[in-house]
């Protein structure tokens, strides 16, 4: 029985060392770089992960640019064993001001958006691997965008938070699951909207998975006031659901 139980305690032990192994790891692999992107401007990004993972996942800011938030997010897929990559899209810009950082995405050319995403893509781009895209509010309309506009590049889509706005011919060119997240509180997307989203997708014969939470718009990140800790590991529970069903398994 010690014999027994003392094994136990070694694998218990081996296994909490292997996982904190591979977070330190990622984290020593994180740094920023900067991307090519098509206009033949310089992206800052923020990468972390295994060169050679099977797996990628391009993050995509919100309103606040490449923030703590965001950084957090390319660590904690990256510990997963993806090859993570994080894209400034607004050029280094940045304030923490809810008004200045509204401004700002506001001012941003949505082709250039387009093309720097596509940059990020290309980025992870590799032999056998598969890229999923995720993003939060606008970070999520870039994710959604993404898969519509690179659907050949696209394993798997994650949208919190953000519009899916589409018609059914571009939804149809669209080959990745989707899985969008909804703050039932949320001003801008509305309960009618979340529907219309629904009827959409069913239109386009798309797979769809959808979650809605009682909360309100950015409940996932600090830098809102409606941020709300207690939701984020079910969040996160239902992203990595999603991805190991309809791209890591396959």
């Amino acid at each position: 029985m010690r014999s027994l139980i003392f094994s136990l305690i070694c694998f218990v032990s081996f296994a909490s060392y292997a996982a904190d192994s591979n977070k330190d790891l990622a984290q020593e692999s994180a740094h920023e770089i900067t991307v090519k992107s098509a206009m033949g401007t310089n992206l800052q990004a923020y990468v972390a992960g295994p060169e050679d993972a099977a797996l990628g996942i391009l993050i995509l800011h919100d309103r606040w640019g490449i923030n703590a938030t965001v950084r957090q997010w390319v660590d904690r897929f990256a510990a997963k064993g993806y090859r993570a990559l994080a894209i400034d899209v607004f050029d280094g810009r940045i304030s923490k001001q809810k008004r200045l950082a509204t401004e700002i995405m506001n001012a941003t050319d949505p082709e250039w958006v387009k093309a720097d995403v596509k940059a990020g893509l290309n980025y992870l781009k590799r032999e056998g691997r598969k890229v999923v895209t995720l993003g939060a509010g606008f970070g999520g309309w870039q994710s959604f965008q993404a898969a519509i506009a690179a659907p050949g590049d696209v394993a798997g889509t994650v949208v919190i938070y953000g519009e899916l706005d589409a018609d059914v011919v571009q939804m149809r060119t669209l080959k990745a699951p989707l899985l969008a997240i909804f703050a039932r509180q949320d001003e801008s997307i509305t309960p009618q909207m979340i529907e219309d989203y629904r009827l959409l997708m069913r239109k386009a014969l798309i797979t769809y998975k959808k979650y809605s939470f009682a909360a309100g718009h950015g409940f996932m990140d600090p830098a809102y006031p409606s941020y709300d800790e207690s939701l984020v590991a079910d969040v996160w529970e239902q992203v990595d659901g999603f991805l190991a069903d309809f791209v890591e398994a396959g």
